[in-house]
């Protein structure tokens, strides 16, 4: 019998570079976070796209901070599509700085290639990003323009403190181009604690370094590896 193929991975190299840059921004941007905060927190986005109303912010609806973060590709959204709905922990990774989510215990390989058996996301379905916490689970989907993440209807008992969504959206922008944006809304805390206020203000530097990491990691690939023929089968994810 074949051996199974294993799938494509970041080279040594590129994780030594990417974990010393990742590194230097994260130290940097805890530093300079009061001051750089104005720019690293709308990161790549427009106006035009901060200011709207996606899709997904209903499950933050009172948001006391959005943070929208954006890159533009050289693709058509299908090319990219492909790469976003593969993310997540036993999935194709994060594709973010491999070496900082190492530290914090997260076993994560963050795969340099589309994984035809991870192209399919319905409502419902969770994404883990630590093996120690519960998953996200996914509030909405439509294929090759947006998976959110977040917990729809009223707070309960089992609400996260503070609640927030997370989204990804790819936007034709011209023909053979789109945009890419990471949007995230967050409520105030419920319940406060030091502990709450040091992980928020923690989170929020940290989200730009791994998300812009993220967001260049995702061009790089759509723009450089070739991509196999879609999966035959159901289609790539449910809609709500």
């Amino acid at each position: 019998m074949a051996a199974e193929r294993q799938p494509a991975l970041r080279s040594p190299l590129r994780f030594a570079a990417e974990g010393i840059e990742g590194l230097v921004i994260a130290a940097a941007t805890l530093i300079t976070w009061p001051l750089s905060r104005r720019w690293l927190a709308n990161w790549g986005s427009r106006p035009a796209e901060r200011d709207r109303s996606w899709p997904g912010d209903e499950l933050a609806p009172d948001a006391v901070r959005t943070f929208t973060r954006a890159i533009t590709v050289a693709a058509d959204a299908e090319e990219v599509w492909p790469w976003v709905v593969q993310f997540g922990l036993g999935r194709a990774g994060f594709y973010s700085y491999e070496l900082l989510e190492r530290l914090v215990r997260i076993p994560v390989r963050n795969v340099e290639a589309v994984m035809p058996e991870h192209q399919f996301l319905a409502v419902g379905d969770t994404i883990k990003l630590h093996p120690d916490a519960p998953g996200i689970p996914v509030a909405d989907v439509e294929t090759g323009r947006r998976v959110c993440f977040g917990e729809s209807g009223p707070i309960g008992d089992t609400t996260p403190d503070p609640r927030r969504s997370w989204s990804i959206y790819i936007e034709p922008a011209s023909p053979g181009a789109c945009r890419v944006l990471v949007r995230t809304r967050i409520e105030a805390l419920r319940a406060p604690s030091w502990s709450k206020r040091v992980a928020l203000a923690v989170d929020g530097p940290m989200d730009f370094a791994m998300e812009q990491r993220m967001l260049r990691s995702i061009r790089r690939l759509v723009t450089s590896v070739e991509q196999p023929p879609p999966p035959p089968g159901r289609a790539a994810s449910s809609a709500r």
